[in-house]
């Protein structure tokens, strides 16, 4: 696609030749994933990875409905206070999908995953909830990790911590875990009018195309924000449609 082409050489400095990824997704995981055409921008990406910058949303499906609290953990897990976006909607009663905190480590390491239940599915006779995590630390396979060893909910099509306990075609329709949205700082504009402007044109122009995808663009000082999203997985439609 035009997006992972490479800039025109002599056009912006210190072209990458082959667009390069500034982070990863376990292989069976979906959805969005933030490529660098430029080495600086791939350095800005990176510090802002490092830093903790970037804010990545991810939405699952997992058996059963997590717990706030799991009982017998002395580890850190609690409701917390996020920013509720425009788009919330969810079927679960006011103060039932608040945003929920699991600090527990990982490999001897921090590892702690922002989620809430946005909604419950029961489907083919089993409770299953669709999630949405926000990650602050990026430990190995953190996300599923955690939902399936700290709160006994693994996530819907993962052969690792579900296996034994996928029901149906479940196991045949691949991990439900999907990269839905992504915030981060533009690694090369500022938050001049004119810039803001031709960004906002330019996601108006993707919007249009016939995408799944939505770009926007907001100053935040001196800095621009860029905020994607997708639409889910057709495989997630067809679980929550059943």
């Amino acid at each position: 696609p035009f997006a992972l082409r490479p800039p025109t050489r002599g056009v912006v400095a210190d072209v990458l030749a082959i667009p390069e990824a500034a982070h990863r997704l376990d292989k069976p995981t979906s959805g969005l994933l933030l490529v660098a055409k430029t080495r600086p921008s791939l350095r800005h990406l990176s510090a802002q990875f490092q830093g903790l910058g970037i804010e990545k949303t991810y939405t699952a499906i997992c058996y059963g409905t997590p717990k706030a609290t799991p009982h017998g953990r002395r580890e850190s897990v609690g409701p917390i206070e996020m920013h509720q976006s425009e788009d919330d909607d969810n079927n679960l009663p006011l103060g039932e999908n608040q945003w929920q905190s699991t600090d527990v480590p990982l490999d001897g390491k921090s590892a702690i995953t922002h989620w809430r239940v946005l909604k419950n599915i029961q489907h083919n006779n089993t409770q299953l909830s669709l999630l949405e995590l926000k990650p602050k630390t990026g430990r190995y396979r953190q996300l599923r990790r955690h939902m399936a060893k700290i709160h006994g909910c693994p996530l819907v099509g993962d052969t690792v911590f579900a296996k034994g306990i996928e029901k149906g075609n479940n196991r045949y329709l691949g991990l439900f875990l999907c990269s839905s949205a992504v915030r981060f700082e533009h690694p090369c504009y500022g938050a001049s009018s004119d810039i803001v402007e031709r960004n906002r044109n330019a996601a108006a122009r993707l919007s249009s195309d016939g995408s799944s995808g939505r770009v926007t663009f907001r100053s935040k000082g001196d800095r621009l924000m860029v905020e994607a999203s997708i639409e889910l997985p057709r495989h997630f439609a067809d679980l929550l449609e059943n």
